[in-house]
């Protein structure tokens, strides 16, 4: 009879070695989801306050890639692209920052700006969406 249980656990051993051995580790995906922060983030005055004093935007931006070659020209391009961010935050008033769809549009004009860039430099369009995760302005 013991000779059966040994039998036994060594075909479930077998078993389970199979079942290991079948699940093959996970090959790199190149699209795979990939979140690139833009640091440091971006400090930028913006019109003039009512009593004539300038104001200030703080964003905190992150862009969503979906694969290396994105993340490499995206890195490639950075002082480009956060010129042209810090230009957009620039000329934006106050209605615009103090919204949440005046923050959606700046964040689609910011998509499509950076995207316009990279299509230039590199012939595709790699970021698929941009996030601000985090948006402070100083009155």
């Amino acid at each position: 009879m013991a000779w059966m249980v040994r039998v036994i656990m060594g075909l479930m051993l077998l078993g389970y070695v199979a079942l290991a051995g079948a699940e093959e580790a996970p090959e790199s995906d190149e699209s795979e989801v990939r979140y690139l922060p833009l640091q440091p983030a971006f400090v930028c005055n913006f019109g003039l306050a009512h009593d004539g004093q300038m104001q200030y935007v703080k964003a905190d931006i992150s862009v969503r890639l979906s694969s290396r070659d994105a993340e490499a020209a995206t890195r490639t391009h950075l002082p480009a692209l956060r010129n042209s961010l810090v230009l957009l935050l620039s000329r934006q008033d106050e209605a615009s920052v103090s919204t949440s769809s005046g923050r959606e549009s700046i964040r689609m004009q910011a998509l499509a700006d950076l995207n316009a860039i990279l299509l230039e430099e590199e012939g595709v369009e790699y970021i698929d969406d941009l996030m601000f995760t985090n948006f402070v302005v100083q009155r």
